[in-house]
């Protein structure tokens, strides 16, 4: 099928709208999805933040935003301890959702690139996003794009979501000290994250996953 990607502006609000309302309502659980309002697309405009669609003959089929917070309340950086310096130098990818009837089609991860490479095309040195402990095929995917988790913790509309991050300078990532936790193990997460340690990959089992943690990180140019 041919697919077409473009950056969208206002006019694409309503298509933006009913996806989102598409792929919320497909989900078993809608804890994992954070749903927004018309406000908020409207507002990203308004900062020229960059939205990306991708579209078929059908029209929207999946759509992805990014979000530059700079020294915002918000900013994803904070929660992790970049240095106060480096806030401006945060781009979040704010938020994505891809049509249930074009999921397995690698969408999220083609707008996940583009996105970083607009980041790094604007000067921005360090990329930011939310992953739900629940959402294991969110999270392979960003993991395939080099981030790690650096937090997790409750975030907004007290939701327990992973805080992730990638220095967009470094597209590797080779992690000591492998330990395994299950998703659902909050507890002995955070445990290993205060210890200094980062996940860095997610293994599937029956009944659910679980997430590899490592430390002395060590970030490889390729």
């Amino acid at each position: 099928m041919r697919y077409e990607m473009k950056f969208m502006d206002e006019g694409n609000l309503d298509d933006i709208l009913a996806l989102q309302d598409i792929a919320i309502r497909s989900l078993k659980d809608r804890e994992i999805f954070r749903t927004h309002c018309a406000d908020y697309f409207l507002e990203h405009f308004q900062m020229d933040s960059p939205a990306i669609g991708i579209f078929t003959d059908e029209g929207l089929i999946a759509y992805s935003v990014l979000y530059f917070p700079g020294e915002n309340e918000d900013n994803f950086g904070r929660d992790i301890r970049l240095h106060a310096d480096d806030l401006h130098k945060v781009a979040h990818l704010a938020t994505v959702a891809v049509h249930p009837e074009y999921r397995g089609n690698s969408l999220q991860k083609m707008m996940y690139s583009i996105s970083l490479d607009v980041s790094r095309d604007l000067g921005y040195q360090h990329a930011c996003c939310m992953v739900s402990p629940k959402n294991y095929v969110s999270l392979q995917n960003i993991f395939s794009h080099g981030f790690l988790i650096k937090a997790l913790k409750m975030k907004f509309d007290s939701r327990l979501r992973y805080i992730m991050h990638r220095h967009l300078e470094y597209p590797s990532t080779v992690c000591s000290e492998e330990v395994r936790m299950k998703s659902t193990d909050v507890w002995g997460q955070k445990c290993l994250l205060k210890r200094g340690f980062f996940g860095y990959g997610a293994v599937a089992h029956p009944g659910g996953f679980s997430v590899s943690y490592g430390r002395d990180c060590e970030a490889k140019i390729i």
